[in-house]
């Protein structure tokens, strides 16, 4: 039976953390890909209504920035798997799970930004300018805080407090 160095072992460390990181991100980006195409199925379907005819410039306008930006989330969310696909094999797992760290970081950001944005906008359509804006622009500032700010501001635990 051979021994294993204590660089093998370090590797074989090293391979399993980044497997496990790889299955979390996987796992979040799941997470978030529900929600954006729910939301961008919504986009799409919205202009077969009989009420979307009803729309001004500006409002057409507000859905198709919207409409684009759902769809290059979704594109973003698979861009890693993509990535995992092209150099599946040659041990370029760092690479990977480097590359959906970044985009996992944009995608969470545009998800909270888009679902608010959708709420605006249906706000805006029912009742107009100023509730959307009232509405609408809590909803972007809570989004922006909880997904910008907080995660930056809160401090880690090292263990779970006594029950």
């Amino acid at each position: 039976m051979a021994k294993h160095s204590h660089t093998d072992t370090s590797s074989q460390d090293g391979d399993e953390e980044l497997h496990r990181k790889w299955n979390e991100l996987l796992q979040e980006m799941r997470v978030m890909q529900t929600g954006a195409q729910i939301l961008a199925a919504f986009l799409v379907v919205l202009p077969f209504q009989s009420r979307f005819d009803t729309l001004e410039a500006p409002d057409e306008i507000f859905y198709l920035v919207l409409l684009v930006a759902s769809a290059l989330l979704i594109i973003m969310l698979v861009t890693p798997v993509a990535v995992h696909r092209h150099f599946f094999g040659q041990q370029l797992k760092a690479t990977t799970v480097h590359l959906g760290h970044l985009v996992s970081r944009f995608v969470v950001l545009g998800v909270g930004v888009l679902v608010a944005g959708c709420v605006w906008f249906v706000v805006q359509v029912l009742h107009g300018w100023q509730m959307s804006l009232l509405v609408g622009g809590i909803l972007m500032a809570s989004a922006l805080f909880l997904l910008l700010v907080l995660p930056r501001i809160v401090t880690p635990r090292t263990s779970l407090p006594a029950e």
